[in-house]
């Protein structure tokens, strides 16, 4: 049918009213949802922002608190590690000046070392037949053996003193370290501690909850402190112990010194006695000696004058003998004057044989006894060399004296008279 107004319809479906009004509901309800959602946003939100609020100031309270604890422990530590460290070091300054009293007292066995030395070279002057092995060398080379001992022992607890200085002042350095490391650390957390919400230098910052690769735990941390502070009391109380056998070593080394010196100089003294006793024998035996040469000598002449009457009646025997044997054969009879020539030649023969032998003993007496005469001479010789010898000793073990001590007062402490003389 023709319309006077033309009537022009979208390409779109017409809605009905029910789905009309289903549309305006559906928004209705949609702006109730979302007003709802507002308000529950606005309840939720103010509640957050309380909550934040006070768990932010409540969390910086905490931690300002921690670190006041954290402050305070950090302080403990460093007074514990201060009183330490002055320990330490009053404990280093006594073992040094009880190494440097070792070192003197080592020092000074130098001088008997070099008197012992000495003497002992000086007894190694005497001849082979001098060279004995008596108390006096015996006496001497336990001194030596005593100082070299002393020497050692000494030389020792020295090179131990200095080994445990090092060691102290290791822990000294590393509690001064440690200190300076509190100290440091204090100082930034009374920073962190003073810094607050108003401050003008805090800033956001780049991952600040890393943990650093070296950062220990609490345990560790307090387990290094007890560590060094145990190791700084341990290494003081070896240091006290080392410094007791210091002071003992020392005067144990003196008291043996002075005993030894006791024992050498009374043993020496004897000994020059027993030398010169020997020394006076040996004169004595070099005089009689002399005597009985002269008395053999005048022996071995007389032997001498009959083995010479001898040679004639020999010859004479043997010249019968040898006259006789010229006889005719008829006439060579072995009769009575043979045999008594015979006989005779064999008396004669036995009688030059003994006398030669006995001036062969007499000539051996008399050279062995000649001999020992020189052997005598020469041990006297040997002698004086070496009561010279022993008695030199004395003056080469002055050094080893004290000034004031005279040779009375010492022979004195050597036979224990102090008690049984008159004093002035």
């Amino acid at each position: 049918m023709d319309s006077s107004v033309p009537v022009f319809e979208k390409p779109h479906p017409s809605l009905t009213v029910l789905d009309w009004t289903r549309n305006i509901q559906r928004l209705q309800h949609e702006a109730r949802c979302r007003r709802f959602e507002s308000y529950e946003l606005r309840q939720r939100a103010n509640q957050l922002r309380n909550e934040t609020s006070v768990t932010t100031r409540w969390d910086n309270y905490v931690n300002n608190e921690l670190m006041r604890d954290r402050i305070f422990e950090v302080s403990s530590w460093r007074e514990k590690q201060r009183f330490t460290k002055e320990q330490v070091r009053d404990e280093t300054r006594a073992l040094k000046e009880e190494k440097n009293n070792t070192e003197l007292c080592l020092e000074s066995l130098q001088i008997p070392l070099m008197v012992v030395s000495q003497c002992l070279t000086n007894r190694d002057m005497r001849v082979p037949s001098e060279l004995t092995r008596d108390q006096l060398g015996e006496e001497l080379r336990k001194e030596l053996h005593i100082i070299e001992n002393n020497k050692r022992i000494l030389t020792d607890v020295c090179h131990m003193g200095w080994e445990k200085i090092r060691d102290l002042n290791n822990v000294f350095c590393r509690l001064e370290r440690e200190i300076q490391n509190k100290d440091d650390a204090l100082e930034l957390e009374y920073q962190v501690k003073d810094l607050n919400r108003d401050c003008s230098d805090i800033s956001y910052k780049m991952d600040p909850t890393r943990i650093p690769p070296d950062t220990m735990t609490e345990e560790s941390y307090v387990h290094c402190i007890e560590n060094t502070i145990q190791i700084a009391n341990q290494l003081m109380k070896e240091s006290k112990a080392l410094r007791e056998t210091m002071f003992k070593s020392c005067e144990q080394a003196r008291n043996q010194m002075y005993d030894q010196n006791q024992r050498v100089e009374s043993v020496m003294r004897r000994r020059v006695y027993d030398v010169q006793r020997a020394r006076n024998e040996m004169e004595w035996q070099k005089y009689k000696l002399e005597t009985n040469l002269q008395k053999l000598d005048r022996e071995i002449e007389s032997l001498r004058a009959a083995v010479a009457d001898k040679i004639n009646p020999t010859k004479l025997v043997h010249t019968r003998l040898e006259i006789r044997t010229r006889r005719p054969v008829l006439e060579r009879v072995e009769d009575k004057p043979m045999r008594g020539l015979i006989e005779e030649t064999e008396r004669v023969q036995t009688s030059s044989k003994l006398l030669e032998q006995k001036l062969e003993d007499s000539l051996s007496i008399y050279h062995g006894m000649h001999n020992h005469y020189k052997r005598i001479i020469k041990d006297l010789q040997y002698k004086n060399q070496a009561l010279e010898t022993d008695r030199r000793l004395i003056e080469i073990r002055k050094p080893l004296h004290k000034d004031n001590e005279t040779d009375f007062k010492r022979n004195v402490g050597y036979c224990h008279m102090s008690d049984e003389l008159v004093t002035d």
